[in-house]
């Protein structure tokens, strides 16, 4: 039985992941390894943590020679930070590849080649807090647990709505979950052999292969995407463990914590929480996540 924590970062959050790294290899066993995906040009910032329990990988060790990468164009002067154009497809380079889609690309490319039990996959603004064992997120039966809120995602959200849009879509599903569940969070487990099997289904509806697919798409949730797939077109058994809590205290939002509203923050922890995490567009000073992430570990 085997856990392997996956995070897809980059050079401007490495503050936050060397954060995060540090907190997965005080709360887990030695042989649990962190993976972490960043571009090309930021492998080897991420290289100089130096540490024996990470294992650092460039996008080009995960995806085809196809997919050219074009995170430099942001150095440019001119270019508008808001354009995240990170790689072409020259098979299909229109739309390239935006940023946000690549993060889902990658994840869903990595863990499809893992051949671990469990992957854990862990936003960089998180800290993990309590020990992580693999029996939190796979039962006796070698069920891997799925993240799913009941009525989690609302008819105003209008951008999740679009996200289980487009995961029916890729899917080849006509009716939408009774319930309206979510299923995004910053720390959310997979089973690899599900991903394989959902990435092959994606495939299959759409007629070409699902890199193609999942590249060319202007917004994308990956873990609405899975959710939906183990819910609606998994073996039933796949199911089982089912749990309506995410396991990370989470902060929302670009409003930015203080030490005062931090303390009322880290007190509605719940006791079955193993990590916090404060988004990082919310501009949470640095002392305060280092309070945060002190006080939450008490």
């Amino acid at each position: 039985m085997t856990l392997t924590v996956v995070t897809a970062s980059y050079a401007p959050d490495f503050v936050t992941f060397r954060r995060l790294h540090e907190s997965v290899v005080a709360h887990s066993a030695d042989d649990v390894r962190h993976i972490v995906v960043v571009p090309d040009a930021h492998a080897s910032l991420f290289r100089s943590l130096g540490s024996a329990r990470l294992d650092v990988r460039p996008y080009s060790s995960v995806l085809p020679r196809r997919f050219l990468q074009t995170a430099w164009v942001q150095t440019l002067p001119g270019v508008p930070r808001g354009l995240r154009i990170a790689a072409v497809n020259v098979a299909h380079p229109w739309p390239p590849v935006r940023g946000w889609i690549m993060q889902q690309v990658i994840k869903l490319a990595l863990v499809s080649e893992l051949s671990d039990d469990v992957a854990l996959l862990i936003d960089s603004d998180v800290v993990v807090v309590r020990t992580l064992t693999e029996s939190a997120f796979r039962a006796a039966d070698g069920t891997v647990r799925l993240y799913r809120r009941p009525h989690g995602i609302t008819p105003a959200m209008t951008r999740h709505v679009a996200q289980r849009t487009r995961a029916l879509e890729l899917l080849g599903i006509d009716q939408v979950e009774d319930d309206s569940p979510d299923y995004i969070s910053a720390f959310v487990s997979w089973d690899p052999t599900l991903v394989r099997a959902l990435i092959g289904r994606i495939s299959e509806v759409r007629g070409r292969g699902w890199l193609e697919t999942v590249a060319a798409c202007l917004d994308l949730s990956e873990y609405i995407t899975y959710g939906t797939y183990v819910m609606s077109i998994a073996e039933p058994a796949h199911r089982a463990y089912v749990g309506e809590q995410s396991l990370c205290h989470s902060h929302w939002g670009q409003t930015p914590l203080t030490i005062e509203t931090a303390r009322p923050f880290v007190d509605a922890m719940r006791p079955d929480d193993l990590a916090v995490h404060v988004q990082s567009n919310s501009s949470t000073d640095e002392d305060v996540l280092r309070f945060i992430a002190e006080a939450a570990g008490r």
